[in-house]
């Protein structure tokens, strides 16, 4: 029975080199770990600016898209009051006026609206233009 015992004694006695095996071991696999876990706190780091950058590139973007519709929409003003200049000074015959008069079929909105209110309104449907167009 005493033989019993120190047998099972020495079978869950682990030899010092085996035992030092493994202690090795599990301080490389905790090392590797550690390792493991400073590249993916770096990576989401990276992952973090690369997506605050990003962030930002598009609000530049939609600031600069928003600058041009406006560019653009003052550039047809502008074009339209030269063209409403001419257009002035071009008075047109009264067989004009009245073909005109004719083909709206309500003469008081244009006569209750300036030229610079239509071109405001203009401006005004082309930045809802654009609006839309960066929406989509």
């Amino acid at each position: 029975m005493l033989e019993n015992t120190v047998a099972a004694e020495n079978s869950v006695l682990i030899h010092p080199q085996e035992q030092a095996a493994k202690i090795r071991m599990e301080e490389e696999r905790q090392k590797w770990n550690e390792q493991i876990e400073q590249q993916k706190q770096e990576q989401l780091a990276l992952l973090k600016q690369i997506e605050e950058e990003r962030a930002h590139l598009e609000a530049d973007f939609l600031k600069i898209q928003m600058q041009t519709c406006l560019e653009e929409a003052k550039k047809k003003k502008k074009e339209e009051e030269q063209g409403q200049l001419v257009q002035s000074q071009n008075v047109p015959s009264t067989d004009q006026q009245n073909k005109v008069k004719h083909e709206t079929g309500n003469t008081a909105v244009s006569e209750t609206r300036s030229p610079r209110e239509d071109s405001h309104l203009q401006m005004i449907r082309n930045y809802q233009q654009c609006l839309l167009q960066q929406n989509r």
